[in-house]
């Protein structure tokens, strides 16, 4: 946690502070290291609140989004991210089980998931067919089938990558693949089908391409529809970081 009580006023981390969980009451100490977030941590024993994950840059860098009286507010014994407007905004980078989805779902009620695209969406493609974002997620972590609730992704990192990976097309990398054909018997007697290898690094390059474009300006993905099968696919629209803080801090639109 990034946050502490000390006085009955609330600070972040910094070197050499301890303070109190806001949770639990118990001390809490900072860890301020060159490697990891500065957050607090519980001095005796594990986080009590056991929904917490290790804080990344990207948890940090999302909260700060918030005004400090929204971040890691309290309800009950747990302590959620964001909450702004009545709304709990869960920035999720690692996997969980759909056993705590569901369970931070019934207990939040009025809340909305972010997930990291970097960490937990790699395999996520995205593709425009006449204005509508499809999707296949060659490796989707299955619990989130089970969310109930808006799963907004992260993708901004994933243009990074994106432009990476063109460069390695552009430095020589090749890619094929296998197709079919029928032919006909060498002498006569009708046809049979042949393997034939062909080179396909052009639509690839044409591919990321495309999916740079995509994510330009828009990079946060909403899952409108998902399909659950292997390969799993669905729908949904990307809306700009902008669009998106815009919408939670103005007010939640359930519509």
């Amino acid at each position: 946690m990034i946050w502490a009580i000390k006085d009955n006023v609330r600070i972040r981390a910094e070197p050499n502070i301890t303070a109190n969980c806001d949770v639990c009451g118990k001390e809490v100490i900072s860890k301020c290291g060159n490697i990891k977030v500065w957050h607090f941590a519980h001095k005796v024993s594990a986080d009590c609140d056991y929904w917490s994950e290790e804080e990344t840059q990207w948890h940090k860098d999302w909260k700060n989004e918030f005004p400090n009286e929204s971040q890691e507010v309290k309800v009950g014994c747990h302590r959620a991210d964001v909450k702004h407007n009545g709304l709990v905004i869960e920035f999720q980078h690692s996997s969980i089980s759909s056993k705590e989805i569901q369970e931070r779902e019934n207990y939040y009620k009025n809340m909305v998931w972010v997930l990291d695209g970097n960490s937990l969406c790699l395999g996520l493609d995205l593709r425009n067919k006449k204005g509508i974002i499809t999707f296949r997620w060659k490796t989707p972590p299955k619990s989130w089938w089970y969310a109930n609730k808006q799963i907004y992704i992260d993708l901004s990192s994933k243009i990074n990558n994106l432009i990476n990976e063109l460069r390695t097309y552009y430095n020589g990398k090749k890619t094929f693949k296998t197709v079919s054909e029928e032919v006909e018997n060498e002498y006569g007697g009708g046809t049979h089908w042949e393997n034939d290898t062909i080179e396909t690094t052009n639509l690839s390059i044409i591919h990321i391409k495309n999916q740079i474009q995509l994510l330009n300006n828009k990079s946060i993905f909403l899952i409108k529809k998902i399909y659950k099968n292997i390969p799993c696919g669905g729908l949904g629209i990307l809306i700009s970081k902008e669009e998106f803080l815009k919408r939670f801090k103005d007010g939640y639109n359930k519509n």
